[in-house]
């Protein structure tokens, strides 16, 4: 899993290190201090793994944009990934992984990867950097399998390794890494807005009908729901099993989930029969936003093939607090192939529902020199929870300050 993330120059993140330590991490903090940047670098480097660096500089405002205002240095980000070796359903037990890149724009405007190093820290006692990089002559990348020469790739290219040397037979450390990058996921604001409700009739939404195919991952804000569910359905029972009854629980007039096939039968939706309404199925654009936004948070805590990190963004908003309550609960079991969760959020419920709020929550200030990520005292946590809640703790700013706090630091230094 996941257990460290390092990033310099990225928007307001200058120079943060987060080490995670639950399967769940919480990042609260004040509006405009970093919170979902730290979900975009997730995003960025999942979209490197699925379209290259260059359409995710693109996808993500151009290189000025995501580097920090006013600064020169590169982008930097860092990743270390360890996998238990006692974790049997995981397709990278036992593996651990090292991964930095840096990156700069050309005068050009072209993005070039400045400096890549990849590390497999495996055995302990035989630790191979897999990739690297010489002033002089640029990254170079060591076959693992049989007794080919190094591999050089240009000091100046716009591509990443992996990009590259896309064999995994002969480069396998790479090939785990593109792995666990094109797994990692991000979901922002879901737009589950029924189409009456919709500003835009093209608009896309979760609750609409898919061109029937095999889809293991919900698009970046909730798209193809229909496809991921019915993937579950037929070739996962165990995590279908455990969506159903998460689902049902919740809303217990659901007597079953079906997927009806339109007139066509190249699209497939989604529906559930209601015990209010003997023979009748009600669709997706029945369903409310917080029945929609509830399966879209429990297709992606339920999916077992995932083995690198997903984030959400505000996944609280338009849940019912017991809904809220099973899928924090679903969160925090542990993922069978070590998936890790970041979730960015202003609710206080949400944090009252975490299983050890020390390890889990992470505060997020914006200071002078950027933002800054802190771990809470867990003493001090525990001490504190003896007479008073997460909610009530956080109302009184005593675990995150408001913005204020900035600025009076600002103003008491001119």
């Amino acid at each position: 899993m996941l257990t460290q993330l390092r990033v310099k120059n990225f928007r307001l993140l200058r120079d943060v290190t987060i080490d995670f330590d639950s399967v769940v991490t919480v990042l609260v903090g004040p509006n405009a201090s970093g919170k979902s940047t730290v979900l975009e670098v997730l995003d960025f480097v999942s979209r490197c793994a699925e379209d290259g660096l260059e359409k995710a500089v693109a996808a993500h405002g151009g290189f000025d944009s995501i580097r920090t205002a006013g600064v020169t240095e590169p982008i930097v980000i860092g990743m270390r990934w360890n996998f238990g070796a006692g974790d049997l359903r995981s397709p990278l037990r036992g593996v651990s992984l090292e991964w930095e890149v840096a990156l700069q724009v050309e005068r050009g405007g072209v993005v070039e990867v400045c400096s890549e190093r990849l590390a497999n820290d495996t055995d302990p006692k035989n630790p191979r950097i897999v990739v690297d990089t010489d002033d002089l002559l640029g990254r170079i990348v060591s076959p693992e399998v049989g007794k080919s020469a190094e591999v050089r790739l240009n000091s100046m290219s716009n591509r990443l390794a992996f990009e590259v040397l896309a064999d995994p037979s002969r480069f396998p450390t790479l090939g785990h890494l593109r792995v666990l990058l094109k797994s990692t996921r991000v979901i922002g604001a879901l737009p589950t807005s029924p189409s009456w409700a919709r500003s835009d009739v093209m608009t896309a939404s979760p609750r609409d009908s898919v061109v029937l195919g095999p889809q293991q991952f919900i698009g970046r804000q909730g798209l193809g729901l229909a496809n991921v569910l019915y993937t579950l359905f037929t070739d996962h029972a165990d995590a279908w099993r455990d969506l159903d009854r998460d689902f049902r629980g919740e809303f217990r007039f659901v007597e079953r989930m079906t997927f009806p096939a339109e007139m066509s039968g190249s699209k497939i939706a989604f529906a559930f029969e209601d015990s209010r309404f003997k023979g009748r199925k009600m669709f997706a654009s029945e369903m409310s936003d917080g029945m929609v936004a509830y399966l879209c948070l429990l297709a992606t805590v339920h999916n077992p093939e995932q083995v690198g990190a997903l984030g959400l963004d505000e996944p609280d908003a338009n849940l019912h607090p017991s809904a809220l309550r099973r899928f924090l609960s679903a969160a925090q079991r542990p993922h069978p192939r070590g998936r890790r969760l970041i979730i960015v959020t202003h609710s206080n419920a949400l944090l009252d529902e975490l299983d050890d709020p020390a390890s889990s929550i992470r505060l997020v200030d914006s200071t002078k020199d950027g933002t800054v990520i802190r771990k809470l005292d867990a003493a001090a946590l525990d001490a504190w929870r003896k007479d008073f809640s997460l909610s009530d703790l956080r109302r009184t700013g005593l675990i995150d300050a408001s913005n204020t706090a900035y600025w009076s630091e600002v103003a008491g230094e001119e």
